[in-house]
Order: structure tokens, then C-alpha cells, then sequence
């Protein structure tokens, strides 16, 4: 074991000799080894004095052994005297304890039996007396930690914390708090952790005699535990990756993205959808901005209540107040006997989803503000406010600061609905989507007409290239109409209108250089592909990986399986 040094007076202003004095129930003193009084406990100070300690002499009681019993008179009281030697950092010291010698403690004999118990113990087993002092230690505990008796035995355990032989000590704590401890201990400096567990035993008059310590390792069961912990993060990571692939295409909502543009929008979905904030969609007509609100609402904790669409410029401006917030009994002329919740109240526990904001009356708006801040809705002709736990997400195809001017939004509302604002991107400035959206809406529609048409790869190429001013409600609408006019099986260019006609081979003039070097790469791929019709080969031609041979392909629609 490295001992390491430390000067006289470093050793007496540590805690290290206090805890000798402390965690014992009898009186007992420290002095140098010069009989020097260093310190003592409140029992001590009770029959002894420090001059009379330093009259004793005790560093010159003559002994070989570390242990030495001697019987002397303190105020004419007899006491039995027991004086070990301790060594910390190099300085010798002499704890000693008093014992009336009319106070006999009940040690039990560690005979052949209790010696022949620990041996036999699977458990590493450590005891210690009622102060401290290595009294046994177990063969199995010799095996598990490779400190043998000779090392401990007669020792405190103050002194072996000091040597090395542990971090802490839980003899220490039991002698503390006089009752079972069990802590964490690395032993021997040894990367192996071992819960140790003290058990104290008290004598018939209450005097704690003995602590026994039994040891179990838990190193495999910590690197089981970091394992799982490094495993689960693992899985929390992938499960995450996996939500963001899903939000990339999932055909059940009507969702696909996967280019750049997208890709924020995507990360703030996600994110949406683990809190139940308001929100605002700001984008082109066609642009999606329902299926976006949809999307927040299936990936929310609110996914199994009702999601409710209501556009604002499609109700009549008289009939906006009871479709939205309902009316009771007899409110107007006309109103239903039952009275009617309205839209909110229907949405309550999910989503409602306002598109067209600036469609709303401003005197409405002042209501809907209140249902924002306060979670509370008032039906026409009612004095009651009725609770409702709804989310709001609204839209708009304007820029709200132009609503904003002309009146259409009052600010304050603005305010409180765009505590996040998605602005999506138009179709022309995600054409690495334009081939996914394509094919699914083709797979939609082949499906319900009972069709198994397919597209030239030219259409796909001229798709690409329009720009879509009605967005991707636009390429809806066009694809169903090819599917439904068309018997197929390849719908060519020739079926579509001039303007895709013209696009479906631009000229090198009036093509951007992004747009032209994206043409060069998609035809050259393609070439290579018909020519061989083996990924590894047309790969290797290229000069890079399958993989981002893949994902090239992928980014400029190009489908192999065609």
C-alpha cells in the first residue's frame, strides 16, 4: 500500500484522530508518541485530565505488542486501561481507552464454530470491535479483495482508510448512528465497487461489542446498470431517429418530406407535438398547411380526441359565432331546444384547426383571445363560462403583419397564436419532394380508380421543372386527373398539358445551373442504370458508395425498381 506523508501538525488539525474518540462509547484519549496529550472525548474529560494523562507516562509502558492492558487508579477509582498503537502518515500516536473495572462487557469468544461460519460464508465477512479495531476478517473476504489479516487485523479502521485499504468506511457510520448501514466501497483501489453492510451487536447493557461487516461485489452488477443506461439512451436516440424517418413519409397522414426545406419544419413538428402550445402555419395556398396541423395533432399526446377543420372563409359571417362557440336554449329566434355546443366545446381534449385566420370577424377574435388565455368558452345567450382543455393551431396563406395593417388580425391575438410559427415552403422550392409526393399521390389514386398506371420518367422531369403556383394541392389535382383520363399502362408526355410538354426537355438557355447540373447528374445515373442495371457497378463507375449512390438517387427521383 502507498502511504503518503503528511507533517505532525497536518495530521493533528485533520479529523482523522477526532474520529478515534468519537465513534466509541467509552472514554478515551489520544497522545503522541512522546505521551504528549493530543486530545479526548467528553467521557474522558470526565475522569482524567490532559496533566494527568501526560503524568502517566503512557508512551513509556513497556510492551512489544501493538495492544497492551494495564490496571491503574483515577481518583481512587479503579480502571482497566487498554492502549493501542496507531499509525497515521508516518506518526505514531496512542489511543486509550478507560474502563471501569466493575464494567465487565459481554464480548462473545470468536471460538472454532463462529470461525468455522465465516469460512463457510459465500459473503466476504469483516469484523470490527466496538470501537473500531479489525478484529476477523474471513477467508472468502481475503479472496474477494485481496487484503489478508495480517494487513487488517488489530487495525482501526481510521488507520486503514488512511493506508489505502478503503475510500470509507461504513464501521464508521455504524459506530455513529449505533444501527445498520449499507454503502458503496471501493477497496484496495481496486476499480471493483462492493456494497458493504454493517450490522452492529450490543451487549445486554446496551454497549456496542461488535460490528460485522459483510461484503458483496457489485461491479458487474454497475456495468450491467451502465450498459442498460448506455443501451436506453441508444434506444431513446433511435426512437427519436425513427419518429423523424416517419415524419419524413407516412402515407397514412398524407405526409411526405424528405427535402432540406422540409427538414425544419419536420425537427418543429416533432417538437409541437410534445407540448400543447398554440400555434400558427403561415404558407402559399396548396401548401399543405392542414396536413401540417394534422400531422402536430397524430404525433401529440391529444392524437385520440377530436381534430376539428374549420375554415373560416367558408362560413357565412351571421352563422360564425354559433358554429364556433355555440348557443344555448332559446338564445335567438330559430336556435335548436337543446341548445348546441359549439366547435370548441367539440374540440375539447384535442385540436381545433382555424385556416384562414384573417377570415375571422375582429369581434370573434376578441373571444377566441379569451378562450386562449383563459381555457373557458361562453355560448350565445348564456352567463355561464363552461371549461375547455383545446389546442389551437390557425393558418393563413397572407403575411399576418399585412393582416395586421389592414385590420383583418388584431395584433394581440397574433401574439398569442404564434408562440410558434411554421412558414412552409411552396412546392417549387422543395423539388426534391416533387417525385415522393408523385408516386404517392399516383399509389392513391391508382387505388382508388383500380388502376396500376405508371409515369414516363419525362413526366417526372417536367414535373420538376414547373413551378407549381397552386403548390402540391396543385400536383394532387393533376395527378388524379392523368389517372382517371388515362388507361395507361406508362402515361408519357404526351398526355399532358403544353406547358409540361415544353418542360419535359428544357433547353440548356433557359435552365438555372443548379437545375442543369441536377438534369446532367439525373441522366447520367440513368444511363449508367439502363446500361447495366446493378447499383454496385453503376456506383463503382461513378466513384462513390452504393449508399450515396442511393440517397443521389433518392434526392433527384430516380427509382430503380422501374
Amino acid at each position: 500500500m502507498a502511504v503518503t506523508s503528511s507533517s505532525y501538525e497536518e495530521v493533528l488539525s485533520s479529523s482523522q484522530l477526532s474520529e478515534f474518540v468519537e465513534w466509541t462509547d467509552r472514554a478515551c484519549t489520544i497522545v503522541d508518541e512522546d505521551g504528549k496529550f493530543v486530545q479526548s472525548n467528553q467521557l474522558a474529560n470526565e475522569i482524567i485530565t490532559p496533566k494527568e494523562i501526560a503524568s502517566l507516562s503512557i508512551h513509556k509502558w513497556e510492551c512489544t505488542e501493538s495492544i497492551l492492558k494495564k490496571h491503574i487508579q483515577l481518583k481512587g477509582v479503579p480502571y482497566s486501561c487498554t492502549r493501542r498503537k496507531i499509525e497515521l502518515h508516518n506518526h505514531l500516536f496512542y489511543h486509550v481507552t478507560f474502563d471501569p473495572t466493575d464494567t465487565k462487557r459481554e464480548i462473545p469468544v470468536l471460538n472454532d464454530v463462529v470461525g468455522y461460519v465465516m469460512d463457510s460464508a459465500q459473503e466476504g465477512i469483516y469484523i470490527t470491535d466496538g470501537e473500531g479495531y479489525t478484529l476477523k476478517i474471513n477467508e472468502t473476504y481475503s479472496l474477494l479483495t485481496d487484503i489478508h489479516k495480517q494487513d487488517v487485523e488489530g487495525k482501526h479502521v481510521s488507520e486503514l482508510i488512511t493506508l489505502g485499504y478503503f475510500d470509507s468506511s461504513v464501521t464508521a457510520k455504524v459506530l455513529k448512528y449505533r444501527e445498520k448501514v449499507s454503502i458503496m466501497q471501493r477497496i484496495n483501489n481496486e476499480r471493483n465497487i462492493w456494497l458493504v453492510t454493517g450490522i452492529p451487536v450490543f451487549d445486554s447493557h446496551n454497549h456496542l461489542i461488535l460490528i460485522i461487516n459483510t461484503v458483496y461485489d457489485m461491479t458487474k452488477l454497475n456495468d450491467l446498470q451502465e450498459k442498460l443506461k448506455k443501451q436506453n439512451v441508444s434506444i431513446k436516440k433511435q426512437e427519436k431517429e425513427i419518429q423523424r424517418l416517419r415524419s419524413k413519409i407516412d402515407q397514412s397522414s398524407d405526409f411526405v418530406a424528405q427535402s432540406p426545406a422540409m427538414d425544419i419544419i419536420v425537427e418543429r413538428i416533432n417538437r409541437l407535438a410534445e407540448v400543447s402550445t398554440s400555434a400558427l402555419i403561415q404558407g402559399e395556398t396548396g401548401t399543405g398547411k392542414n396536413v401540417i396541423a394534422e400531422r402536430i395533432h397524430s404525433l401529440s399526446k391529444r392524437k385520440n380526441k377530436p381534430f376539428i377543420e374549420v375554415n373560416c372563409g367558408a362560413i357565412p359571417e351571421q352563422l360564425f359565432e354559433s358554429e364556433l362557440f355555440g348557443y344555448k336554449k332559446g338564445a335567438f329566434t330559430g336556435a335548436s331546444g337543446e341548445g348546441k355546443k359549439g366547435l370548441i366545446e367539440a374540440a375539447d381534449g384535442g385540436t381545433i384547426f382555424l385556416d384562414e385566420i384573417g377570415e375571422l370577424p375582429v369581434n370573434l377574435q376578441v373571444k377566441l383571445l379569451t378562450v386562449l388565455q383563459s381555457k373557458r368558452v361562453r355560448r350565445i345567450g348564456d352567463v355561464k363560462d363552461r371549461h375547455v382543455d383545446v389546442r389551437i393551431i390557425a393558418a393563413t396563406n397572407k403575411e399576418p403583419e399585412t393582416l395586421i395593417k389592414t385590420q383583418k388580425l388584431r395584433e394581440d391575438l397574433y401574439y398569442r397564436l404564434s408562440v410558434v410559427t411554421l412558414k412552409l415552403p411552396p412546392l417549387r422550392e422543395r423539388k426534391e419532394d416533387i417525385y415522393l409526393l408523385t408516386k404517392f399521390f399516383l399509389d392513391k389514386f391508382n387505388e382508388r380508380h383500380e388502376k396500376k398506371l405508371k409515369f414516363a420518367k419525362e413526366v417526372f422531369f417536367a414535373f420538376e421543372f414547373y413551378q407549381w403556383p397552386g403548390n402540391i394541392r396543385e400536383l394532387e389535382h393533376l395527378v388524379e386527373q392523368l389517372v382517371v383520363l388515362n388507361d395507361g399502362p406508362i402515361i408519357g408526355t404526351s398526355d399532358l398539358s403544353e406547358p409540361f410538354q415544353e418542360l419535359a426537355k428544357p433547353t440548356e438557355e433557359n435552365r438555372p445551373l443548379k437545375e442543369a447540373v441536377r438534369a446532367f447528374e439525373k441522366s447520367y445515373i440513368l444511363e449508367l442504370w439502363n446500361k447495366h442495371k446493378n447499383m454496385y457497378t453503376v456506383a463503382e463507375m461513378l466513384g462513390i458508395h452504393r449508399t450515396t449512390l442511393l440517397r443521389k438517387a433518392e434526392k433527384l427521383g430516380i427509382d430503380f425498381t422501374h
